[in-house]
């Protein structure tokens, strides 16, 4: 299968940095055989020029390029099928930056628009299906060798680790603040927030950029891990639940995939859940042996997963009936449909 894919992303210095979702991905599906053309944002204004050489069975995009592909299939300018991987909540990330009307046009454009969805969240596969949009559901995956990695060296009594961007978005400053005056040590791994640090307590450590490699390391070495986002399909998501101990998350988007005192701890107050879980080791033994049992899956069973959705894909795209199938959502186009509930 040859599958075009379309990134935000600018340098390849980037994808080498951050070991991309997407990139990842790609490298997957070339291992199982297919060709794959990775466009990256510097060269997405020469992407129809690239998909008339390369001439892709499957156009993949990701993040706010969606609407790309999309206008140039209603132009009727590419043939090929048009596959959105809807991962992020685009306004919540860029709605500031760009504006919230321009960033929620583009992220609901594109899903109306595009001919699939795959999505690693489960709120985002339930929307589909409202809306009749066909969906594929596939979660994120790990690293083959996380199980091989050796815990890191970690002071503490209680250890708390938190892994990303430390933003007001992701709520990381509630979690220093909720740490003030416990009896733990909080390490943030990411980019260093200069404010945060300049205010943060001394059980607050900022360990600063760690190599993704790393940082399964990390995880091991923790007590609690914590999951402040208010979402169900972060890549350290699937990270903490394969490093198998206690997870303190939000409650909302997370409760899709955890479930609270079963398997993690969600809470609308951090500090609330951070003394219970510090103060309960019983309570967070059995959530980290309850949270083992969810099913990882590997970056290459994930790819596997990714090819055979794509032939699916591909097999109800040029079923005779897939326009009429597509185009209706209990008897309303999906536009309008979409249009009366925005």
């Amino acid at each position: 299968m040859r599958i075009q894919m379309l990134d935000l992303i600018t340098t390849q210095e980037e994808l080498g940095k951050y070991q991309r979702y997407f990139r990842v991905l790609a490298d997957g599906l070339q291992n199982l055989g297919c060709e794959v053309d990775y466009v990256l944002k510097k060269d997405l204004k020469w992407v129809y020029l690239r998909y008339l050489r390369f001439k892709p069975d499957v156009i993949i995009s990701v993040s706010e390029e969606g609407p790309l592909p999309t206008l140039l299939k209603k132009l009727r300018l590419i043939r090929a099928p048009h596959v959105h991987c809807w991962t992020d909540d685009y306004v919540d990330i860029n709605g500031r930056e760009y504006g919230i009307s321009f960033i929620a046009f583009c992220e609901y454009f594109t899903v109306a628009n595009a001919d699939f969805i795959i999505t690693p969240s489960i709120y985002r596969k339930e929307r589909c299906e409202l809306w009749g949009k066909r969906v594929f559901y596939i979660p994120h995956g790990v690293d083959t060798d996380f199980a091989r990695q050796r815990p890191a060296k970690l002071e503490g009594t209680v250890k708390v680790v938190y892994v990303g961007e430390q933003s007001e978005r992701k709520r990381v400053g509630e979690l220093i603040a909720a740490a003030d005056g416990l009896d733990c040590d909080l390490y943030l791994l990411g980019e260093t927030n200069e404010a945060y640090q300049a205010k943060a307590v001394p059980n607050v450590h900022f360990l600063g950029y760690i190599d993704p490699s790393r940082i399964p390391g990390y995880l091991k070495a923790a007590d609690i891990l914590a999951l402040t986002p208010d979402d169900d399909c972060t890549l350290k998501m699937f990270e903490y639940v394969k490093a198998g101990k206690a997870i303190l998350a939000t409650r909302g988007k997370p409760g899709y995939f955890l479930t609270h005192l079963e398997n993690a701890y969600l809470t609308d107050d951090l500090a609330k859940g951070l003394r219970e879980l510090i103060s309960n080791p019983g309570l967070r033994k059995r959530l980290a042996e309850e949270v083992k049992k969810i099913k990882v899956y590997t970056w290459d069973e994930v790819a596997q997963m990714w090819l055979d959705a794509l032939n699916q894909a591909m097999e109800e795209y040029h079923a005779p009936d897939w326009r009429n199938r597509r185009r209706k959502v209990g008897g309303k186009s999906l536009k309008s449909f979409l249009r009366s509930a925005l």
